[in-house]
This record gives C-alpha cells, structure tokens and sequence, in this order.
C-alpha cells in the first residue's frame, strides 16, 4: 500500500561511485514506506552502461520523472556520520532504518574459474588527481606503497584491469604479471565475483566492488588513498561534514600511500 509521496533520486554527479552511493534506497523506501523512487529527469551518467547497471536493473525504480529531486545527495541533506558506512548513513539521512552496509546491484555476476588467486589491478581514474594537491595521489608515493604491499603477495597472479573502451585511463606504472581486458560493466562484474582480490584508487571500481562483494564474500578489496584523503575520511567517522570525496566504506582495506 502506497503510503507516501513519490522518491524523485538524483546525484549531483554522473560516476559509477557517485550513482552506487544512492543504490540501496529505491528498495527501502519501498519496503519501509511503501514509495516508489523514479530518477530524476535530466540526471547526467558518465556513460549508459552505468545508468543500465544501477538504475535501469533495478526493480525498484519506475522510471525517470521530472520535478526537484527529493533524494540524494540534495542541499537539504547535512552529510554528518551516524551509522559509520557511507550507505547505511545515507539511508539514516533519508529518514530510513539502516540496513546496507554495500550498494546493491540487481545483475548477478558469473563465476569464471582459474582466477581465484588473482588480484585485479585497476588504477584507471577519470576524476582523480596525481599531483599531490589535497586529495590528491602522489605518483611515487603510490607506486612505491604498491610494490611493497605486491611483495607480501608472492603467490598471487597480479592483472592489469585495461578497457576496451574509452572509459577511463591508467596514469600509474605498477609491475603486473598479465593484462585483463574489460568489455563491459557486467564483464567487470563477472571479473570480480570470480577473483581474489581488487587493488584500486578511490573511485567508482570500488564501490563497485563492494557491491560485488554480495555475491563473493571472500573479495578483498584494498584501496590505495593519499594522507590527506584518509584523513578526511577519518574526520567524518569523527562526526564531522567532509570535504568532498572522503566516502567511506568499512567493508573496504584503506591503504595508505607512504
């Protein structure tokens, strides 16, 4: 039974990490206040495969509508911790029982085998910055920080993640044994549930990752982020508004760069 108005969801920006933030709250606003959630017409995506993956799969979204977006991350919205995990907190911000600690996505991944001592490499960014300024990486402070987290790893297979489209683009030089070519979001999907492990920066793969990570519990995921970044993440864990970018997901191994 209908018991409120409708959910128009929208997020300020169109990255893979940016949509799967929002991903768990078209379903609890159903089951929890018997709403339906349509995206927000005119909401930019980075690419269709995105929008296809999180919204267009989801059950739980009825379509695009127009109107001022009601949900996501909205001006209205103070985005302060009080459940320790990005998307339980963001479900706590909507006025919902927290219940998701991962985004949620609703295509179930394939198993491939022979990668279950593989580690994915994905160092690709189309937003990140490698020149040290705030959140910034700094290039040898990661690659060094990488190599010497790789020699803990002798019997693990490290591969490139390297697209076949024009998504986005590697700016690090790290020592892998192979190369995996991506051919879609779903591919990637099917690459994670079938791995060991993903190495990647604070980006969209990650959160991606954690979604995946439903489906294959025993996925590590460690991501590299800069001192600066750690520590924004930190200050929002301590009940502070952070500055842009510091999502936190406990689910997730921070790697400081040294």
């Amino acid at each position: 039974m209908r018991k409120g108005p409708d959910v128009i969801l929208g997020a300020w920006n169109g990255g893979l990490g940016d949509q799967l933030q929002f991903s768990t709250l078209p379903e609890e606003f159903y089951k929890q206040e018997g709403r339906e959630t349509y995206i927000a017409d005119g909401s930019d995506f980075l690419n269709k495969e995105i929008y296809d993956l999180v919204w267009g799969m989801n059950p739980y979204i009825k379509g695009v509508k127009e109107g001022k977006r009601t949900a996501g991350d909205i001006p209205e919205i103070e985005v302060k911790n009080h459940t320790g995990n990005w998307i339980s907190n963001w479900e706590h911000l909507h006025g919902l029982k927290p219940t998701n600690t991962r985004p949620k996505i609703y295509y179930e991944p394939k198993k491939f085998s022979g990668f279950e001592d593989t580690i994915l490499v994905d160092f690709t960014a189309t937003s990140l910055k490698f020149d040290g300024v705030g959140n910034g990486y700094e290039l040898n402070r990661l690659e060094w920080t990488y190599a010497e987290l790789k020699e803990m790893h002798p019997n693990k297979r490290f591969a490139r993640v390297v697209f076949d489209q024009s998504v986005s683009e590697s700016k690090v030089d790290v020592d892998c044994d192979t190369e995996v070519v991506v051919t879609s979001i779903y591919h990637y999907c099917d690459l994670m549930n079938s791995a060991y492990a993903l190495w990647g920066l604070h980006s969209g793969s990650v959160a991606l990752a954690a979604a995946v990570q439903r489906f294959n519990e025993s996925l590590n995921i460690n991501v590299f982020v800069s001192q600066t970044l750690y520590g924004n993440m930190i200050q929002w864990l301590d009940g502070d508004v952070p500055p842009f970018g510091a999502f936190y997901l406990d689910c997730v191994d921070y790697i400081v760069t040294l």
